[in-house]
């Protein structure tokens, strides 16, 4: 009986999340900066969600996100920070429109493959987490442009992620212990792109 009801409430998100996919507008990253950001306590209030495309859920995870979140067709800018959060919900994958994921100060420890579902994601802010590992996957987000990794545990990159040699402009590793010797493998990888380093360590890290 558990399993029928999962069978059909994926066959209801996915039913609603193709449906929407068709009728969906970008907007340039100016056009975006331009839109007002939405939080999630006003979503009863909003008649239109297509004009949703940004928004904003703190501290608490909503029980009613899943079903809700694959409304707003037109979604680009998702911030869910100081949320406490030890996984990002599988549901913000099949959002391929998110050119902003923001999801600093949780808990979250891994991010997953699935992040690469996400093609159009041009900023992906993760800090104050406790990363240690990104996925190879992370190759697959051709137009990102800044990652933001700050106050996390990682302290090397996958080989993948120079397929962003062209694309990646900054990566910001501060507030992580590493060594010179790590700090130069990394940029080696995308010799291109400006890495924000905090002081290093006397460590083999």
């Amino acid at each position: 009986m558990v399993n029928l009801f999962r069978q059909k409430y994926v066959f209801v998100v996915v039913f609603v999340f193709c449906s929407l996919s068709g009728k969906t507008q970008m907007l340039d990253s100016l056009a975006l900066s331009q839109q007002p950001i939405f939080v999630w306590e006003q979503i009863d209030t909003i008649s239109n969600k297509e004009n949703v495309f940004r928004l904003k859920i703190k501290r608490k995870m909503p029980d009613n996100f899943d079903s809700l979140i694959l409304t707003f067709p037109n979604l680009q800018e998702l911030t869910m920070q100081n949320m406490r959060l030890k996984t990002i919900p599988q549901t913000v994958f099949l959002l391929t429109n998110l050119t902003i994921l923001n999801v600093e100060n949780n808990k979250i420890e891994e991010l997953p493959a699935e992040i690469g579902n996400l093609y159009h994601l041009e900023r992906l802010i993760l800090n104050r987490n406790y990363i240690a590992f990104l996925p190879k996957e992370i190759a697959l987000l051709k137009n990102l442009t800044y990652l933001d990794m700050w106050s996390n545990n990682i302290i090397e990159l996958p080989e993948e992620i120079s397929a962003l040699t062209e694309t990646l402009k900054i990566i910001d590793m501060r507030v992580i212990l590493m060594s010179d010797e790590r700090k130069i493998l990394m940029q080696a990888l995308l010799p291109k792109t400006e890495f924000l380093f905090s002081k290093s360590c006397n460590c083999k890290m």
